[in-house]
């Protein structure tokens, strides 16, 4: 009933703007596309006379470049200037503002959830993310570093709904596409600086870009940064670690591209970052039980405050690494195009993080070491014709090694669990779209995946038990739709999909094989842009069954992958950018989510004595059921330049954290509130930007776990940042 609901909302305001004008009004000047970026401080591209009028966005969420409102799929494009605007460092600062996007993080694991659909919290290797993430075309098995800096990004794509057809086998949720700037023909360069306090902050960034030879046929790009932050939370114990909840991140790329004639373009790109620091805080939050009782090493112990941001910690490590290299070339035959990609990834992670409490009960370790090649053929036919259609290919495999040790103070050995994981995969797909008259046109693809993953694993309770197992997945998934221009500025659309997340191992629970994940979505949109551009909004609604949602579980003392039985999510997203005047911009963006599961029996390993429970009806983890973003904008035209004044405050409902939806694993409705104050001079290429962002300093927390009851049942949280004051000073040329 509720998906009848929500896509007969969507053909009725599809029937209601196509037969008021003046609510449809066609632009005259060039095609106003709708929203790109509800976050940041001014619009995503130039403004069109007249000066109110909002601008085109160009996105490639269907594989080539397109304008946002002709991409028949739920999606949120944001600039890299913009994101620089509005102080968007990382993929986890920008989740406030794109609907139904959440990043919790733990340890090693850093979980990116749309719709409800990710990874869940935990951080055994084997479970592939529910979101695919892919830089400069390349998917991303460990995306852990790409999620927390960014570096001379170009352009942010976030595709929301199953995305397998033209994104791989784990895009059931969605897509994350980062886009770094590219070599240009002419020299560029520039840079930034920014300072804070509450806590301490410098981060700096800085590019050149241009020819290398006289003739320009060969070119470069160099781009650098770092970041650190002194930490947002306050270690008391003496001796222990400082700078928890901080950062300590740098990273370099350096691009050549051959342009040897006017059809072939060859670009090679290398990159490096690092990150070396305390890594999270841990709160002790209480037990889901009162009345089981605490371990007796932990019995009477301070566990700090979560409001306070004030912690006991013993010890904070994490270090990251990740190397990549990629060979992107591009040939023009005549107005199609071939593109061949290649790309080797090496990251390694380790964490060590502190239970929270002076009496250093456990002690978890966790390391992961992986190293990746991709391989894609794309060939995208003339976008000038009736029939467009994307062919392509693709090989993506991954050998990685993962461990986790947790001593634990009353146990004579630690913890152990780890192994090997060996994953190759390969898929064809196509994609096709056809006008059939004039504004309407219909499209339809497939791609056929097949994975097969093997490992060799030990643990958990002892390096001697083993275990080596090997499997094979295969699936065929899908997509129809159409889409109808009900005027030359605005654009609806209607879809039906299946998606496919491939099965695998838990590595280290000694389990057998989880069986893979799938699921079908069915969309209605409609984008575009009212009032002589003024207005621009994108709105969908849709409906989404899923089977076999793989669920990562704790079991005893380790971590599994459970298949849920079946679980729906319904939902209407929108985002709107609104321009009443010609120095106003104002930015909403909101959504509403019922995610829950329709049939789920299992235990929870903390509370162990209710034994088999019914999870019908919860609420999925990481799914609000409603969140929302609002931002105003207001140019002060001066002598020398612009001021440009911003508020923006982003909320959230109610967030569980886990599959059992119990109080002490979730964060309560809550908001936080951003300001900004920026001045760019008219005649010089250099800015200053003043920011407060989460001016309040409230506790959110990120993400909480809840141990074992062989541990006594504790619950782990970890924090967002928390106030940070600053001001970027930059020069671009």
């Amino acid at each position: 009933m509720k998906s009848l609901f929500v896509t007969s909302s969507i053909s009725c305001a599809l029937t209601f703007l196509h037969a008021h004008p003046a609510f449809a009004a066609d632009a005259t000047g060039p095609e106003a596309a709708p929203l790109a970026s509800a976050s940041a401080p001014s619009s995503d591209v130039e403004a069109s006379a007249p000066e109110v009028q909002l601008g085109e966005v160009i996105v490639t969420a269907s594989r080539r470049e397109v304008s946002i409102r002709k991409t028949p799929t739920a999606v949120s494009a944001y600039s890299g200037a913009k994101l620089e605007q509005a102080q968007v460092a990382s993929l986890t600062d920008l989740t406030a503002i794109s609907p139904n996007i959440q990043i919790g993080t733990f340890a090693n694991a850093a979980n990116v959830t749309i719709r409800g659909i990710g990874n869940t919290q935990l951080s055994a290797s084997g479970s592939d993310p529910g979101v695919a993430v892919n830089a400069d075309g390349v998917y991303l098995g460990q995306s852990g570093l790409v999620i927390s800096s960014f570096l001379d990004v170009n352009r942010v794509e976030i595709l929301r709904g199953p995305q397998g057809t033209l994104f791989g086998r784990n895009a059931t949720g969605g897509a994350i596409n980062v886009l770094p700037n590219t070599p240009t023909s002419d020299l560029r360069y520039g840079g930034d600086l920014t300072f804070g306090g509450d806590p301490t902050l410098i981060r700096s960034a800085g590019f050149v870009s241009g020819p290398l030879t006289a003739d320009g046929r060969l070119q470069g790009r160099l781009a650098a940064h770092q970041n650190y932050n002194k930490g947002y939370s306050k270690n008391l114990l003496p001796g222990g670690p400082h700078g928890l909840d901080g950062t300590k991140t740098y990273g370099a790329r350096a691009q050549l591209q051959w342009r040897p004639n006017s059809t072939i373009k060859s670009r090679l790109l290398v990159e490096y970052h690092k990150q070396d620091d305390a890594g999270q805080a841990q709160y002790f939050t209480g037990t889901p039980d009162p009345s089981i009782p605490l371990p007796g090493p932990l019995q009477g112990q301070p566990t700090g405050s979560v409001d306070d941001r004030t912690t006991y910690a013993t010890q904070g490590v994490r270090e990251l690494s990740s190397f990549t290299t990629n060979l992107v070339t591009d040939v023009a035959l005549g107005a199609s195009n071939l593109r061949a990609l290649l790309s080797y990834n090496r990251n390694r992670v380790y964490t060590d993080i502190a239970d929270g409490t002076p009496a250093n009960f456990y002690d978890p370790q966790f390391g992961h070491n992986a190293q990746q090649y991709f391989a894609e053929a794309l060939f995208t036919s003339p976008a000038n014709r009736p029939l467009t259609y994307v062919l392509g290919a693709n090989y993506y495999t991954e050998h990685s090694f993962q461990y986790i040790r947790v001593p634990i103070s009353t146990f004579p050995m630690a913890v152990a669990q780890g192994g090997v994981l060996r994953t190759r995969s390969h898929a064809v797909f196509g994609q096709a779209t056809y006008e059939v008259f004039d504004g309407f046109k219909v499209f339809a693809g497939a791609r056929y995946t097949k994975d097969r993953k093997s490992t060799d694993e030990y643990g958990v309770y002892h390096p001697l038990l083993t275990l080596s197992q090997a499997r094979s997945w295969s699936r065929l998934t899908y997509e129809v739709g159409s889409s109808y221009d009900l005027s030359s500025t605005v654009t609806g659309f209607v879809k039906y999909a299946k998606g496919y997340k491939g099965g695998g191992f838990a590595v280290g629970s000694l389990a057998p094989a989880f069986a893979p994940e799938t699921n079908t979505n069915l969309e209605a949109g409609l984008k575009g842009a009212w009032l002589d551009g003024r207005l621009q909004a994108n709105l969908s609604a849709f409906h989404m069954k899923y089977k076999d949602l793989q669920v990562n579980q704790i079991v005893g003392l380790g971590s599994q992958v459970t298949n849920a039985a079946r679980a729906t999510i319904d939902g209407v997203e929108i985002e709107t950018v609104l321009r009443p005047a010609e120095h106003l911009r104002l930015d909403l963006s909101g959504a509403w989510l019922d995610a829950r599961f329709d049939e789920f029996m299992t235990q929870d390993s903390s509370r162990p004595s209710l034994g088999l429970l019914s999870l019908a009806g919860n609420q999925l983890p990481m799914a609000p059921k409603f969140n929302a973003s609002a931002g105003a904008y207001l140019d002060v035209p001066v002598s020398t330049g612009v001021v440009t004044l911003g508020a923006r405050y982003d909320w959230k409902s109610r967030i569980y954290f886990s599959e059992f939806n119990i109080p002490v694993s979730s964060q309560g409705a809550i908001g936080k509130l951003n300001l900004s104050l920026r001045y760019e001079d008219s005649e010089r290429p250099w800015y200053v930007n003043l920011f407060a962002t989460n001016v309040t300093d409230v506790s959110i927390k990120s993400n909480v776990i809840v141990y074992s009851a062989v541990l006594g049942s504790p619950a782990m949280a970890v924090l967002e940042p928390g106030r940070q004051i600053g001001v970027t000073i930059g020069y671009k040329y």
